[in-house]
């Protein structure tokens, strides 16, 4: 972060989930939390049995936690430290769905999903890709790359094969193929909100924002209202020098999630260019209240001693 001095915005881009993990400060040692939910069939409202969720810790990307719906679509998992999880929802014949949940001390949160139905033109397609599916979640990205095309041979007309392909091609450090795989995601099933947020994910990352704020945009028209998804829309928003747009959308973050930190930082900055400086010290103070060891306190705190 460079120093600030000024009352212009000057934003570092701390992508993409790292910065969740700020609010793990204050937990007591030994205290957890708890989720449970539901999954159903978006289009029936039926529960979805042995549908498979699979919990990442955010601050601790190597603490993951498997779980398996019941007959009823039900789920439950305790002893979560307190944070933020990435939830990844799959099941077979539907479209898979990511969101990111904060798990709170001693509270049990409630956190429901809805799958799309995934129909395949190729019977067996979706089954065929089980090998390339287990090589996928043991992080055999390279295996898994092969597997996938394979399986891409047998059904070019199935879009989850090219999505998670273009996953693995990602984590294994083909950019460039996993832009390939995820816009064939999109040509196939456009409505398929994931591949949007992942190909703005690369081109932020590339400070390529224009393009990084239109995929954005799409994710959230198609329905995605996740905290994460948000956060970087918003931020790329900022590079862009889109303040009012920006301000929208962090508020819209803050309606899912009132104490996510961050949000108050950067609304803080863009109240100080919208010349209500206020305003910009009382989003400050929440700041620094809710998150007082993240590493853009210092710089709240000198922006608030300037505004006096």
């Amino acid at each position: 972060m460079k120093k600030y001095n000024t009352f212009t915005p000057l934003v570092l881009i701390i992508f993409f989930v790292c910065h969740t993990c700020v609010f793990l400060i204050g937990a007591q040692s030994g205290s957890t939390g708890a989720v449970k939910g539901f999954v159903k069939n978006a289009k029936t409202g039926e529960a979805i049995a042995k549908a498979k969720i699979v919990l990442v810790d955010l601050n601790n990307e190597s603490l993951k936690y498997e779980l398996q719906t019941d007959k009823k679509g039900s789920y439950y998992k305790g002893g979560l430290r307190p944070g933020y999880y990435s939830f990844t929802v799959e099941k077979e014949f539907f479209l898979p769905t990511v969101k990111t949940v904060r798990v709170r001390l001693s509270d049990t949160i409630q956190t429901d999903f809805e799958l799309q139905i995934l129909k395949s033109q190729v019977p067996g397609a979706i089954k065929k890709a089980d090998k390339a599916m287990k090589l996928f979640r043991e992080g055999k990205w390279e295996n898994a790359v092969r597997e996938f095309s394979e399986r891409i041979t047998d059904d070019q007309t199935n879009p989850m094969l090219f999505y998670y392909r273009g996953i693995a091609q990602e984590n294994n450090g083909n950019t460039v193929e996993a832009m390939s795989d995820f816009q064939e995601t999109i040509e196939l099933k456009p409505d398929f909100v994931l591949p949007y947020s992942r190909v703005g994910k690369i081109y932020a990352r590339q400070k390529r924002y224009e393009k990084a704020s239109e995929f954005y945009q799409k994710s959230v028209e198609l329905g995605d209202q996740d905290i994460t998804t948000l956060y970087n829309y918003g931020v790329v928003l900022i590079n862009l020098g889109k303040s009012p747009e920006a301000k929208v959308v962090f508020e819209n973050l803050l309606s899912l999630d009132e104490d996510y930190a961050d949000a108050y930082y950067y609304l803080g900055i863009i109240s100080i260019g919208l010349g209500d400086s206020e305003k910009a010290k009382e989003l400050l103070q929440k700041f620094i209240k809710l998150d007082p060891e993240n590493t853009n306190v210092p710089i709240a705190k000198k922006i608030i001693e300037s505004l006096k």
